[in-house]
């Protein structure tokens, strides 16, 4: 199923769509169909405004959720979306949210960010069409306090990032404002509270890339540009300063979200501006080598949420790409049984805030549909979450 050009535009400057009507999974075969395990949780009442995409990490004990951005009409995009400068932590244990501490940063989203293990670290992002930026903060939730990151030698973009275990590293990405996609990148290390930029890679500018740090490396793959996708990647050693090639993956080019097991990285669905994609492979670093997924009964998504439970990927909710279907289903894979089960349903959502906290899936936020049955449906950013227990 093709994205539609103002649906494209969305995702990719802000991850936000205008209408929306539920659709759930369709199965196929002749099996008999497994039945759902587990159970949602209604979360407490979040003290902040509803958003995304935000930037949202898992500490070890709260989810903490800061910026991204707010629908004010449809359709949700550019200048209709109000970007927010403001945070909240949720601790699932007591069901309770908390005001954060206001930070330095003006409001923005598309912001690269990560958990270094004591403080949020985020960098960059932008507000619509008409500014980015290249200043960033780290927030430590035990202190509730911020403080600014020295500046970077990275122009201003919107871009990804992804923790090491020593630093942030940020790479590639998109000045929206001037429409310059980049092939470069720098890490931040907090304790010398300093940057350093990265050695060149034999990979084309481009936004929207996978980063998973495997411990050892930080593999970067897919992503694009405004028309165009890419299927290849490249893993940085730290260590070494250094980068590899990885082999051909086994689907096409594609914008994907990816998981890390401890052995594999997992990649399922995406689109490449024309389609939505039901597929996967899973990567393996130490052979350096691909392996294709079994089918999942899902549809083809994209901007759905993807956590690693120590077991099992949860893929659960996004869209197909169009204005009007909000995606309410998932499925969980099992790398040791090469197979997928079903999620129960909920309310349909997409580019909301995802965590596994060792005991189940936190989703929170996004964006969803409303509106009475039968009216032309609307759309606005949830304020609500849901926890998912298998």
């Amino acid at each position: 199923m093709g994205l539609n050009a103002r649906c494209r535009a969305a995702l990719a400057v802000v991850g936000l769509v205008a209408s929306a009507t539920l659709a759930g999974c369709s199965g196929g075969g002749s099996e008999a169909p497994v039945a759902a395990t587990g159970s949602w949780q209604d979360m407490s009442p979040a003290p902040i405004a509803g958003r995304s995409p935000a930037a949202s990490v898992w500490t070890g004990k709260e989810m903490v959720v800061w910026g991204g951005g707010s629908c004010k009409a449809n359709p949700c995009q550019f200048d209709n979306v109000e970007p927010l400068a403001d945070g909240g932590a949720y601790d699932p244990v007591a069901d309770t949210w908390r005001s954060i501490a206001q930070g330095p940063l003006a409001a923005r989203t598309g912001t690269a960010f990560d958990w270094s293990g004591k403080e949020l670290l985020v960098w960059g992002g932008g507000i619509g069409t008409t500014q980015v930026f290249a200043d960033g903060a780290a927030y430590d939730p035990a202190a509730d306090s911020w403080r600014p990151l020295p500046p970077s030698p990275l122009t201003a973009r919107r871009a990804k990032g992804v923790w090491t275990g020593r630093e942030l590293l940020v790479w590639g990405g998109r000045d929206i404002v001037d429409t310059k996609f980049f092939a470069d990148g720098a890490a931040y290390d907090p304790v010398a509270n300093s940057w350093r930029m990265l050695p060149p890679v034999e990979l084309s500018a481009r936004e929207r890339v996978s980063m998973i740090s495997t411990g050892k490396e930080v593999v970067v793959f897919g992503g694009g540009t405004s028309n165009e996708a890419f299927g290849d990647g490249a893993a940085y050693d730290p260590v070494a300063n250094s980068w590899r090639m990885l082999p051909q993956p086994p689907f096409a080019p594609r914008f994907v979200e990816a998981n890390w097991t401890g052995k594999e990285i997992l990649y399922w669905g995406g689109e490449d501006w024309a389609q939505v994609f039901d597929d996967g492979a899973a990567y393996d670093p130490a052979a350096n080598r691909w392996r294709p997924l079994p089918s999942a009964a899902l549809r083809g998504r994209v901007a759905a949420a993807h956590v690693w439970t120590g077991r099992e990927m949860l893929i659960w909710g996004g869209t197909t790409g169009t204005f009007n279907t909000y995606l309410a289903d998932g499925a969980a894979y099992a790398p040791e049984s090469d197979s997928w089960r079903p999620l129960p349903t909920w309310t349909g959502r997409f580019v909301a805030s995802d965590h596994w906290t060792g005991r189940e899936m936190v989703i929170w936020g996004g964006t969803v549909p409303t509106g009475a049955p039968g009216r032309a449906v609307e759309i606005k950013s949830a304020a609500d979450g849901r926890r998912y227990v298998p």
